[in-house]
């Protein structure tokens, strides 16, 4: 009996290990899709210093700044359209972003902008959609923006209060009301974690004026806020005008650097879905209308990347834009062997 006994009590010891090893591998996983539950970084872990050195756009794209005029540019509607280039996409390759536009049956459009050379590729880059998450990256760089000048600390500390709650994705949503926060923690929760309580936060600290005029000078038509909302809505040409300031103001300023330092390492990156091995920065959004992503891709010569999806055609939104980024970057690569032989 007592032999029995001690089998017993061993069968048992195991099985406890074994439950406690799957729960341990269970917590750990992670999953990329900005809409799944997931388990979140933990605030104790994070180390403001960590990205800094992860990208440098100057191993890309060198020191020269050229400012391409995508505010005045006219491209016909519902039609893929190239400006300031020969270049043409090959017949087949044009066949197939037709067949995925027309047969998608609700609404998308995308944009390429060369940062060498100022080529571009446009369809329907005036339409608007729902931000989501975008906004996250024209309203970081107004704050880094802020904080080159002078005018805001980053070390400044803003309490979580009740009325920035927020569902949604990240991490502040952990922390008690009354927590304090900086401004720079806030800002890589922001845009690492695609943190929507910390996007409110800053918001809610600092307002929409100085942000609406940033917009008005860079030229865009779209993205504007009020004090009243944290979202708003956005298009293809006026993300794009955004992230060619992020990126002008990344050659320039050691602010810009690193915000382009976090928005290359970030969560949700629909660009590394296509192609792992390039560098990119991103900054994605799912909206209840909408899914879009807005970035660079750092390929053999870096091009801004902007594609938009409603939601409601035959297949998922999502599903939408991840099929004209892959497109988009089989036309970058026709256009990588244009231009190798001119």
């Amino acid at each position: 009996m007592k032999k029995s006994s001690t089998i017993i009590l061993a069968l048992l010891f195991v099985l406890c290990l074994t439950l406690s090893i799957s729960s341990i591998s269970m917590s750990a996983k992670v999953t990329d899709n900005e809409c799944d539950t997931y388990i979140d970084t933990d605030l104790d872990s994070f180390d403001s210093l960590k990205y800094l050195d992860s990208f440098d756009v100057s191993d890309f794209s060198g020191k020269e700044i050229n400012t391409i005029d995508i505010a005045s540019l006219k491209y016909p509607n519902n039609t893929v359209a190239i400006s300031n280039s020969d270049f043409m996409i090959s017949d087949e390759l044009l066949t197939e972003l037709y067949n995925i536009i027309n047969e998608y049956g609700a609404s998308s459009s995308f944009y390429i902008v060369s940062l060498e050379d100022g080529m571009t590729i446009a369809y329907n880059i005036d339409k608007k959609y729902e931000t989501a998450s975008s906004i996250k990256a024209p309203y970081a760089l107004y704050i880094y923006k802020e904080i080159a000048k002078g005018n805001i600390n980053p070390k400044q500390k803003i309490e979580y209060k009740e009325k920035y709650f927020n569902p949604g994705t990240g991490v502040v949503k952990k922390s008690e009301f009354g927590t304090e926060f900086t401004v720079e923690d806030l800002l890589y929760y922001s845009l690492f974690e695609s943190d929507n309580i910390a996007h409110e936060m800053l918001h809610g600290t600092f307002g929409v004026k100085g942000y609406n005029e940033m917009l008005k000078n860079i030229g865009t038509k779209e993205l504007y806020l009020t004090l009243a909302s944290a979202w708003g809505y956005t298009s293809a040409r006026s993300a794009a005008l955004i992230w060619q300031d992020i990126y002008n103001f990344s050659i320039t300023n050691s602010e810009g650097i690193e915000l382009l330092n976090i928005l290359s390492t970030a969560k949700y990156n629909y660009f590394k879905e296509i192609r792992p091995e390039i560098q990119s920065a991103g900054k994605a959004g799912f909206a209840s209308r909408d899914v879009l992503e807005t970035g660079i891709v750092f390929d053999n010569h870096p091009y801004i990347a902007i594609a938009m999806a409603n939601r409601g055609g035959k297949t998922g939104a999502y599903t939408q834009v991840i099929k004209l980024i892959r497109t988009m970057d089989k036309i970058m690569q026709e256009y990588d062997t244009y231009l190798k032989g001119n």
